[in-house]
């Protein structure tokens, strides 16, 4: 049956493989080339790189060593449980990069690969295919002006840390949507790739139990984490671990939890090996409860009732039964509890205790709350359960929904949530408007349904459902008929993604983000023929109608370029916060980390539009530090005349010359600039319906980290601020 399909599917991806392997050659280049921004630590970053580079050739040239490395690889998950912008999360995906393209090179070079599932392919397809399209919906004309400006590579650095507010981050995302699909599909593609998705899952597991047993040595202060946080944590007091987010650390535990019964359900014997199991899920549970989250709260025991319901349906490595009796409820109905009671009395009755000595003998490292704060904090998690709050998820949720409700059909664009909410929520009559009343806007709506619809609409979130629904039937069946139990973790963990989901956008983490595709790069390995005849028409049904509403959906985001439908329907001159946006090109967007008034900064190079010509005004703002040691000299040229030469910081004066077609009018009070502000007036050409544009070169940057301690990497120019223009 697979060779039939492998026969089928390999004749169709020679194209399909070229265009994987030029995209990853692609992450390759540019994710090297913005990776080592952080002078402290770009050694280590350095080494580590360099490993996971020796580590893929290694296994390229020895395949044997290749389900040993995907374990370490799957074991390393829990060091990257940061933000997308994070530098956690982008060495994450560097790593990422690098294992697709060994991947890749070992799929090419071999005489056999596995087939893929030709309907889910195309679902997935589908729905990356229509992220990807969303993109039109973005401000293009000024990604490419800004990308010019900025050169590379720090317009590909700034796109990788472009907070959600900003009009990079839906780009980033989508090429770290398309790279999971990527490392998904060679994974499948591989000789034995249900033997190497085994051994992936399995590392992801054992990373995720080591990571509850290092948090909770973190939590009672015998060791610290916090270098690796940064010192930071979301909640003080709360279990991390290696986690910026409580949350955070609860999603990985909860969709990796489900991969213990690949233990359960492998050769190895003895109740030894069971207690060890079984004390895992003790250690997950404990690590839940003092994380303090009270979405892993109602979600864990949902999880741990599944798990124990289809470890009591396999015996010696095989599918007993999907019949239901008292019998096997019993059992169930035993294991959960057992499992949440002994979490509860180690946590009272000896880690407690134990943390109240070491308290007391002074040995931690960093102390924590003694046992009686613990248990007043736990009790107020548990009050938070019982009560609504009105600024809580239901307030997020109902952001995503009224920002979504804007274009339902086919949503706002891929992960756009956040940039179009600050859009939207100043514009009057909007439906995020009349929902916001100037309240806080989150980086996400803290649910992935949510998530989905805001970005796709119903046609995306459909998309999804329906490549979901259908891995999940496709596992379900091959369950069955061929009796593969590994199909039985993988299907618990997409539940439990979507459970949790319900709490989170899991979309805003990459690691998290990338299981799901893992999930579904099993289920390519599944042949579509295990479906029954009218399961299989119905499944080609909906890979057509998907491709139709590809199409579609094509279509709308070409009508609606640059978001123009929404700049109309509310009187808006272009889609955007800032309505004078179109006007800079190399500026960085408007910043909530760091910002001086309401001056737009450049870096070492940009430009000013000034539609029809004629004079315009402006106001230069430098910070640059050091400037009486070392001026910085801002020039202002237009069509290859300089027009301007500002010096801040030195004695030099200033120097202005005539434009080509026009003059440049100088309003300096003093020819020696001790002052970091001033204003000038340029003429130029006046020709309607064109533009004219003025550059600015900047003489040497600063990077407001290095001198402020922020986590503002950019590399500063200077501010500037149009006073006027006619």
């Amino acid at each position: 049956m697979d060779d039939g399909m492998l026969k089928r599917v390999k004749r169709k991806l020679g194209v399909f493989d070229c265009l994987m392997l030029v995209f990853l050659l692609f992450n390759l280049v540019i994710r090297f080339g913005t990776i080592f921004y952080y002078p402290p630590y770009n050694g280590m970053i350095g080494l580590l790189i360099g490993g996971v580079v020796l580590a893929c050739l290694c296994v390229i040239f020895l395949p044997k060593y290749l389900k040993f490395f995907l374990s370490v690889f799957g074991f390393s998950f829990f060091l990257f449980g940061f933000g997308a912008i994070d530098i956690q999360s982008r060495i994450f995906e560097l790593i990422v990069s690098l294992v697709a393209t060994a991947l890749s090179v070992m799929n090419l070079r071999s005489p056999k690969t596995h087939g893929l599932n030709r309907h889910l392919v195309i679902l997935i397809l589908c729905y990356v295919g229509l992220s990807l399209f969303s993109l039109l919906l973005l401000p293009v004309t000024q990604i490419f002006r800004d990308s010019w400006f900025f050169g590379f590579p720090n317009f590909f650095f700034y796109l990788f840390i472009g907070p959600p507010y900003g009009f990079y981050y839906p780009l980033s995302a989508v090429i770290r949507l398309i790279l999971f699909v990527v490392l998904a599909v060679q994974i499948a593609m591989s000789a034995e790739a249900r033997d190497n998705y085994r051994w992936l899952f399995s590392g992801i597991f054992s990373g995720a139990v080591f990571c509850a047993l290092i948090g909770l040595l973190d939590f009672y202060g015998v060791i610290s984490l916090k270098w690796y946080r940064f010192g930071k944590t979301a909640v003080p007091g709360a279990l991390h671990s290696t986690f910026g987010n409580r949350g955070w650390f609860g999603e990985f535990i909860l969709i990796s939890v489900p991969f213990v019964l690949i233990g359960f359900m492998s050769k190895t014997r003895g109740i030894w090996w069971r207690v060890l199991l079984f004390a895992s899920l003790v250690l997950c549970e404990i690590a839940l409860l003092l994380a303090g989250g009270r979405a892993g709260w109602v979600s864990y025991p949902l999880i741990l009732f599944v798990c124990w319901l289809f470890f009591w349906f396999t015996k010696e490595g095989r599918l007993a039964s999907f019949r239901l009796s008292w019998k096997d409820l019993m059992k169930v109905g035993i294991s959960v509890p057992i499992t949440i009671v002994i979490s509860f009395i180690i946590v009272f009755q000896v880690l407690m205790p134990l943390s109240d000595y070491l308290r007391d003998q002074g040995d931690t490292k960093e102390p924590r709350k003694d046992s009686k704060q613990m248990t007043q904090y736990l009790k107020s998690r548990v009050v938070d359960l019982k009560r609504s709050d009105p600024g809580g998820r239901q307030y997020t949720w109902g952001q995503g929904f009224n920002v979504g409700s804007e274009s339902p059909i086919f949503g706002v664009g891929y992960e756009s949530f956040c940039w179009h909410a600050n859009v939207l929520a100043p514009v009057s009559g909007s439906h995020f408007n009349t929902f916001y009343k100037g309240r806080i806007i989150h980086q996400t709506p803290h649910n992935i349904f949510f998530s989905i619809f805001s970005s796709g609409g119903a046609v995306g979130l459909y998309l999804w459902l329906v490549t979901i629904g259908y891995a999940l039937v496709i596992l379900t069946f091959d369950l069955i008929r061929e009796k593969r139990l590994l199909n039985i973790p993988v299907i618990i963990c997409i539940l439990s993604f979507h459970i949790f989901g319900i709490f989170q956008s899991m979309q805003y983490i990459p690691m998290i983000w990338s299981v799901i595709f893992l999930c579904l790069g099993y289920a390519m390995t599944i042949d579509p023929e295990v479906l029954p005849g009218r399961l299989q028409r119905a499944s080609g049904v909906l890979t057509k109608t998907s491709v139709v509403l590809l199409g579609i959906g094509i279509f709308f985001y070409v009508s609606n370029f640059e978001s123009r439908n929404l700049a109309q329907k509310y009187d808006l001159r272009i889609y955007a916060m800032e309505q004078d946006r179109d006007r800079f090109a190399g500026f960085f967007q408007h910043s909530q980390r760091w910002q001086y008034g309401d001056y737009r900064w450049c870096g070492r190079k940009g430009a000013i539009y000034v539609p029809g010509g004629g004079a315009v005004e402006l106001a230069f703002h430098c910070r640059t530090p050091e400037m009486e040691k070392e001026p910085v000299e801002v020039q202002v040229s237009h069509e290859g005349t300089v027009l301007d030469t500002i010096v801040f910081g030195g004695t030099s004066g200033e120097r202005g010359a005539g434009s080509k077609g026009g003059s440049a009018k100088l309003k300096a009070e003093s020819s020696k600039l001790k002052a970091e502000s001033v204003k000038r007036s340029y003429v130029l050409p006046e020709t309607p319906g064109q533009t004219q544009r003025l550059v600015i070169d900047v003489s040497r940057t600063w990077i407001p980290h290095n001198h402020l301690g922020n986590f503002d990497r950019r590399e500063l120019g200077v501010g500037v601020k149009i006073l006027n223009s006619r």
